[in-house]
């Protein structure tokens, strides 16, 4: 669970259906959201394999990236824009 629901990112997801990806882990996926918060569990065929907890330990910054900029960006002041 991380602390960014669709206030901050947007309840639009993609034709395979995660709302959101984990900035360089392709093997994470965002599967639920509410307006606070987004669930990340591990891709998996049978749903079975167990999140890599001990990799993010508790205060640990995870970076998301919204399937739709446009709602994401509206809802901060500022943001920053990364190049490469």
């Amino acid at each position: 669970m991380v602390d960014a629901g669709a206030t901050a990112l947007t309840k639009e997801s993609t034709p395979q259906g995660s709302m959101c990806s984990v900035l360089g882990r392709p093997d994470l996926e965002c599967y639920r959201m509410s307006q606070e918060i987004t669930m990340i569990r591990c891709k998996s065929e049978d749903g079975v394999k167990p999140f890599p907890f001990q990799e993010f330990p508790l205060g640990s910054t995870v970076l998301l990236i919204p399937n739709h900029s446009c709602l994401a960006a509206a809802c901060f002041e500022e943001y920053h824009v990364v190049d490469g």
